[in-house]
């Protein structure tokens, strides 16, 4: 046995200790002949682009070696081997929500059975707890489970919310106040999950694209791209931190890429992506060229062709950062939850020197209903309702008052009353509809709650 092969081996056992499946991430990509190679890479001069990047949590970090080749079927370029990880970055073919660790063989979206919920186990009776609660918003029925240890279980459910999946992770330890559990087992936490190649410790996951200020040439050995690391890395770029792992196939190029993690906390600025020139051992040709780094793979050339993506929807030029939020800072990212879980334009007030937001609901998953509360300098208290308001009982959220005309809610004209049930003045915005927006407004004039109501903002997505 060579050394490579041990270690390959050695890597296996301990996949399979922890509950996973190694295999291959290419094994789930269409293709003969499957070979890894190794790769040399080397970065290119920075150029400043206008093009967003997503970004997270990270450090400065030392200058990394461009030169060496690091094992049989591994990463190459940009990085240094890291101590306390035994398979080259990216080796072990997992997928995760975010890429997060420990992940799991893609194998399980297709063979597992997804009824996880009702093992008669300690971990599934506290997913079903959590399940069960009134707040939850997901589906009681349908979970895979992807991973377990004895300090964490891992379940997923496919395709269900506006991101794709949903995760939850149960740990061992009854549950704190207002947490759920069963069985010495308690909810650890629960989200959206986007499914990634799992980096190693010591990288994060990085997507990639085309340059577009470069024409993509089939027939050469270079790859013009731009590279996205999905980590928070305040202002720096992703030069001299890029390691990419190609694998080539009979119909298909797969390049994964990771990107060394800088260290201690970093601002989440977003910062453009980082050009980079990716040098391949063979041409594409006509295969498939795919970017390996989300999950299912995305294929960014066919044919010797660039494959064009639908174009999205473009955001609305109305939207709003949540910060934009009044007293968004005392629950940060209150707003920004409440958004990506609804199914509906969700306003937050931007208000004047001295308000300050007292209560908020609706921002935990699967919430049907929105609610903000202010209250003012000199006590006036100015609230926003959204969502399904009626319940569907259109004489539940009917307008009441006096009729005093149009006013505007922020974008949208809405029907402004004096004297509503409680309050002083009410702004109606499609009442008796589902979507609805209500604002009411105690202890202020008439011109300063049209004020208020018009300032109101869309929280983008």
């Amino acid at each position: 046995m060579d050394r490579d092969e041990g270690i390959e081996g050695e890597s296996a056992r301990r996949l399979a200790d922890n509950g996973v499946e190694a295999e291959p991430l290419g094994a789930a990509v269409s293709g003969d002949d499957a070979g890894r190679r190794l790769t040399g890479a080397k970065p290119r001069e920075r150029r400043v682009s206008a093009v967003a990047g997503l970004s997270a949590l990270v450090v400065l970090a030392c200058a990394l070696s461009l030169a060496g080749l690091w094992l049989r079927g591994g990463w190459s370029g940009g990085v240094q081997p890291v101590a306390n990880v035994s398979t080259p970055p990216g080796g072990s073919g997992l997928i995760g929500c975010w890429g997060g660790q420990p992940g799991f063989s893609p194998n399980l979206l297709d063979t597992a059975q997804p009824s996880a919920e009702t093992a008669d186990t300690p971990p599934a009776a506290a997913l079903r707890a959590l399940l069960a609660s009134p707040y939850s918003g997901m589906p009681t029925a349908g979970w895979i489970l992807v991973s377990e240890s004895s300090s964490q279980t891992v379940f997923i459910h496919a395709g269900t919310m506006a991101d794709g999946n949903v995760e939850v992770t149960v740990v061992p330890g009854a549950p704190g106040p207002g947490g759920f559990g069963a069985d010495g087992w308690s909810a650890g936490g629960y989200g959206s999950c986007m499914l990634y190649s799992v980096p190693p410790t010591g990288y994060s996951v990085a997507t990639w694209t085309l340059d577009p200020a470069v024409p993509y040439a089939a027939g050469g050995t270079e790859l013009h791209i731009l590279v996205t690391e999905m980590a928070c890395h305040s202002f720096e770029t992703a030069d001299g931190r890029i390691a990419p792992n190609v694998e080539y196939r009979n119909d298909t190029v797969i390049v994964t890429l990771a990107v060394r993690s800088l260290e201690g906390a970093q601002a989440c600025p977003g910062t453009a992506p980082t050009p980079y020139v990716l040098h391949l051992d063979q041409p594409v040709g006509g295969r498939n060229l795919v970017d390996g780094g989300p999950w299912p793979v995305q294929t960014i050339a066919a044919g010797g062709q660039v494959v064009i993506p639908p174009t999205p929807t473009p955001e609305p030029s109305n939207w709003h950062m949540p910060m934009d939020c009044t007293g968004e800072a005392d629950g940060a990212g209150s707003f920004k939850a409440a958004s990506m879980s609804a199914t509906f334009d969700v306003y937050c007030a931007a208000l004047p020197a001295g308000w300050q937001r007292q209560a908020m609901t609706g921002d935990s998953m699967g919430s049907k209903v929105v609610t903000a509360t202010y209250r003012g300098p000199n006590g006036e208290i100015f609230e926003l309702s959204e969502g399904d308001l009626c319940g569907g009982l259109q004489s539940a959220c009917a307008p009441g008052g006096s009729d005093l005309g149009k006013a505007m809610f922020g974008d949208r004209e809405g029907q402004l009353v004096a004297g509503p049930s409680g309050a002083d003045y009410a702004l109606y915005v499609d009442a008796g509809q589902s979507p609805s927006w209500m604002a009411t407004g105690t202890g202020m004039s008439q011109d300063t709650f049209k004020a208020l109501t018009a300032a109101v903002i869309v929280v983008g997505k």
